[in-house]
């Protein structure tokens, strides 16, 4: 528990209370407030911040109201407005999200917004500095940013930045020394958004052989316009930009231009040709017509690989799974239907929702917590389960679902308590025989394994890290679980990974920048990448890289689902399509 003032009042804060956690600080939720409680290692210095902070900022900015003092009245933080239900911009780069939940138009509008945000906090002269995909939220078309004490101004520097944002001119530079950080920075961040926004890609990303890594080829100005690097599977076709928008963008990424784009963002109108490809230009770059759902007998081969893709669609796979064969779930005009074209008559899909494929069963979890199970087209149980920020704390597979009911993690076929867990603060998932879930509490993690059948959880103490938690998925056989954590930390994205037996012990663990879903084939980890297919073995109690599959590249990238299939073949589920994948 931690005992705060503001002003007079005396705050007694929780682990049920917060919010979110990262490397300076964690946010609680008080009545209709935010706190922002900084660890003690950062406290110094942020007072100063919060005192001076500049008046008149645009609404979009959320800026301290009031600060916060310890029961020895020292400096501990300070309160503002509470952001209810809202994403981080990152969530607009994920393209199944993006083509399922946010029209390209609201994309436009939510960066229309943001430019004339940034426009006028450098009109007085206040810069961002650490603009990056997580301190940027919006709710509809709303814009938020976020950490606002992060922002330079007054003489006082902005001391962080993602890696990923952060313009190649200040790389090395000790941002700690001096302001750094300029109106040409932010406009790089901004540039670095809207193009991973609209492209599904890095502007540095992709792969290249022989400038390795997403930062060697910023310095280089090596951007994915050059025609020897390889962008991942799911990038949208740059041909897709207007000419004015990728000038723009070269010009920001290759030419060191450091400009707000020269054309009103929110004015960029894209539109979806009968073929299914989203572009804004006068004649559609690609047609190759595709129904709402095609059966492609067809076989691709890049060297030791072929691929054969099993679906093909101009609608947006949501779910997967493997029983008795694939199973899959896509919204295609409007409405949710599985792999046989049957309507699932759920309540109307919103930007919250998850849906599970748990064999003929078809799971749909809203973010106002409600639950549907649906059976061959029909409804046949309403149920709800707590929420955790703006997710539903629900997961299925098939035979098994499990929700969240107060402290309770509640068995949803059985209806029985299974153990407590932390209400609206753990994430779940779940395979047929083994789930994982975990959240944190007094500044750890509480990791657990659930067992399908038994009571009780078994706590998985050597699950821990520190820094900001982005992203989580997991993968499962008959016999091993393998828990991802994504974790920004210290301006880097850091990707652990551990693979978990079936009595609760922590078999193997990495800390990798390899991002990308994995799959456990008989205890054996496959990761997919955006180069390509990578295996990883259990050594000594390390996740190590074992073999690399770069003929898989052009078939699979880092935000593909796998399933293992019985026969040793993979299945590649991608935003539009399933491709199977056999290694010869």
């Amino acid at each position: 528990m931690t005992a705060l003032f503001l002003g007079t009042e005396r705050l007694t804060l929780s682990d049920a209370d917060l919010l979110g956690e990262g490397g300076e600080a964690r946010v609680f939720r008080w009545r209709d407030l935010a706190l922002k409680v900084f660890h003690p290692t950062s406290v110094a210095g942020k007072e100063a911040k919060v005192r001076a902070f500049p008046a008149g900022l645009p609404a979009e900015v959320v800026g301290p109201l009031e600060r916060l003092v310890d029961t020895k009245q020292r400096f501990a933080g300070y309160a503002m407005r509470r952001v209810e239900k809202a994403e981080e911009f990152g969530r607009l780069q994920q393209r199944k999200y993006r083509e399922a939940t946010v029209p390209t138009q609201q994309v436009m509008r939510l960066f229309g917004t943001l430019e004339a945000t940034l426009r006028a906090l450098h009109a007085k002269q206040v810069v961002v500095g650490d603009l990056n995909d997580g301190n940027v939220l919006f709710s509809g078309d709303q814009v938020r940013l976020i950490d606002a004490d992060s922002m330079q101004f007054a003489g006082l520097g902005c001391s962080v930045a993602h890696e990923r944002y952060l313009d190649p001119t200040l790389y090395g530079v000790d941002l700690t020394q001096r302001p750094a950080f300029s109106e040409r920075t932010d406009w790089y961040a901004f540039a670095v958004l809207l193009f991973a926004s609209l492209t599904y890609t890095h502007p540095f990303g992709g792969t290249h052989r022989t400038l390795g890594t997403l930062l060697r080829r910023a310095e280089a100005k090596h951007s994915v316009f050059q025609s020897d690097v390889v962008l991942p599977r799911s990038a949208l076709k740059l041909a897709a930009l207007p000419d004015d928008a990728l000038h723009w963008f070269r010009g920001v990424f290759e030419r060191g231009e450091r400009t707000p784009p020269p054309f009103a963002v929110s004015s960029l109108r894209f539109g979806r040709c009968g073929c299914g490809f989203e572009h804004a230009r006068a004649v559609c770059p690609e047609c190759h017509a595709l129904g709402h759902l095609v059966t492609l007998p067809i076989v691709k081969r890049s060297g030791r690989c072929s691929a054969r893709t099993i679906v093909a669609t101009s609608g947006v796979v949501v779910a997967a799974g493997q029983h008795g064969g694939v199973r899959y779930a896509l919204v295609d005009g409007g409405a949710l239907k599985r792999e046989d074209g049957q309507v699932v008559p759920c309540s109307p899909l919103g930007a919250h929702s998850r849906v599970f494929v748990a064999g003929a069963t078809t799971w749909v979890a809203h973010g106002s917590g409600a639950v549907e199970r649906l059976e061959r087209g029909q409804l046949v149980e309403r149920l709800t389960t707590a929420v955790r920020g703006v997710e539903p704390a629900f997961c299925a597979a098939p035979g098994v679902a499990y929700r969240q009911e107060g402290d309770w993690l509640i068995d949803a076929v059985t209806g029985a308590r299974v153990g407590t867990i932390l209400e609206g603060q753990t994430w779940l998932a779940t395979g047929e025989a083994l789930g994982v879930g975990f959240y944190r509490a007094a500044g750890r993690t509480r990791a657990f394994l659930v067992r399908t059948g038994k009571p009780g959880l078994k706590q998985l103490d050597d699950v821990d890290w520190r820094g900001r938690w982005v992203d989580a998925h997991a993968a499962f056989d008959a016999e091993h679980a393998l828990l991802t954590v994504v974790v920004e930390d210290g301006g880097k994205d850091l990707v652990h990974r551990w693979l978990i037996g079936a009595q609760g012990v922590v078999l193997a663990r990495s800390v990798s920048d390899l991002r990308g879903r994995a799959a456990l084939m008989r205890g054996r980890v496959v990761v997919g990448s955006d180069g390509g297919l990578v295996a990883l073995k259990a050594d000594s109690g390390h996740l190590l890289e074992a073999a690399q599959f770069p003929d898989t590249q052009a078939f699979v990238d880092a935000g593909d689902e796998l399933l293992p299939q019985p026969d040793g073949s993979l299945v590649v589920v991608g935003p539009r399509d399933i491709v199977q994948l056999t290694l010869t």
